[in-house]
């Protein structure tokens, strides 16, 4: 069961030697929600490697890591000098349709909200996780909470429904690689599709989203992307407040746009409502087992929280679900086509019949859910709890 409310309790069974590395910005919101819960739990503030040390090479984690220490790697988003230097670490990456020299990126300007180079902002992301991994080979014997190769599948979203669907995991049925919307028109009318979610390969929190859907002669898009042309270009930008397009010609700029950072194409299922308006649910699935859950209430296709939207007790919505175990059964099948990865968030779908289910997408941060309790416990709590029980558990067993 999850609720939502003020977590007074204190994590049991917990060893005060026990010490957290983290790999974040200083100044990130998970990073400080994280070190308060490591407060309650009695134990020793994190160890923070910011991004900037280690792309800089200010810090290298074979020099940090201790025996026996924890690592837990944190989003390095909501910080535009990271995004630049990642952006730049891309730079000549395989498959760039649309991308800048790192000279290029390293000058760019902060402009708010602004879209810039997804697919080659994930390549850099990945050098830099790949970074990580050959540091902590050198250092001493330690926990990893998540592995590198499951972040950079999470972050590909062609890749991560490829490998769920292939396990037989609910997912949305999806297209085939789609490079324009010309072949996107195209390929909804062979399938027969009349609705589609058209997502950025690489992208998170909604960005670059269109649920687009069309019967040949109207089209509409609803998306969180605002488009403006500035001296000859076209600019995509993120926004909150949702945009529609009715002109085909407009959908079809801003389609071809996204097209050229790589997108994922899943057919629009039509979600379940709840007092008025379409949810789905952010579960976050902790070794091996989906413990907290929020429903993201929505008037629009997309739920996200950022968006202004609502959340809402699940509790309010479990019982309406035909088969809620086989739902959760699913988030946490998901969680297990990661081997080492303790925990994950996971965009679940129930359909408008609630009979049925579908990931829709997996999130190797989607674990930040303050206020939401699983037995007492917020999920960094129940991530620290879980983890050292793991350890103290393999220590336990029989050499």
């Amino acid at each position: 069961m999850s609720t939502m409310g003020e977590n007074r309790g204190i994590v049991p069974s917990v060893s005060s030697t026990s010490r957290f590395v983290v790999i974040a910005n200083p100044d990130s919101r998970p990073l400080g929600l994280f070190q308060e819960a490591l407060a309650r739990c009695g134990l020793l503030p994190a160890r923070l490697v910011s991004y900037a040390d280690l792309i800089a090479g200010r810090m290298h984690l074979a020099e940090v890591v201790r025996a026996g220490d924890i690592v837990r790697i944190e989003t390095p988003g909501r910080d535009f000098e990271i995004e630049r230097q990642l952006i730049a670490l891309g730079a000549g990456g395989p498959d760039l349709q649309s991308g800048i020299s790192a000279e290029q990126a390293l000058s760019l300007d902060f402009d708010k909200g602004r879209i810039w180079y997804p697919r080659q902002w994930y390549l850099g992301f990945c050098k830099v996780l790949r970074r990580i991994d050959a540091q902590l080979a050198g250092a001493p014997p330690h926990h990893n909470m998540h592995q590198t190769e499951a972040v950079m599948v999470m972050f590909d979203k062609p890749r991560c429904h490829t490998l769920l669907a292939n396990r037989g995991i609910a997912v949305a049925p999806a297209l085939r690689t789609i490079h324009s919307y010309a072949e996107l028109h195209e390929e909804m009318h062979r399938v027969g599709w009349p609705r589609v979610f058209v997502k950025l390969a690489n992208g998170s929190s909604a960005s670059g989203v269109v649920a687009y859907q069309t019967d040949g002669r109207r089209h509409r898009a609803i998306t969180t992307v605002e488009m403006t042309h500035s001296d000859g270009e076209l600019r995509l930008y993120n926004t909150r407040r949702i945009q529609v397009y009715e002109d085909w010609h407009i959908i079809s700029d801003l389609l071809d746009a996204l097209c050229r950072h790589h997108v994922h194409v899943e057919q629009w299922l039509p979600k379940a409502g709840f007092e008025g308006r379409v949810f789905d649910l952010r579960v976050v699935v902790i070794a091996e087992k989906a413990r907290h859950t929020i429903a993201r209430l929505s008037r629009s296709p997309m739920t996200n929280l950022h968006l202004l939207n609502d959340r809402c007790d699940f509790d309010a919505i479990r019982s309406r679900i035909a088969d809620w175990d086989a739902a959760r059964k699913s988030c946490e099948d998901a969680l297990a086509c990661f081997p080492g990865s303790l925990y994950t968030g996971v965009d679940l779908l129930i359909t408008s019949d609630y009979r049925r289910h579908a990931i829709l997408e997996m999130n190797a941060f989607g674990d930040l859910l303050p206020g939401c309790l699983h037995e007492g416990l917020d999920t960094y709590e129940t991530e620290i709890q879980m983890q050292l029980d793991a350890i103290r558990s393999r220590h336990a067993q029989p050499q």
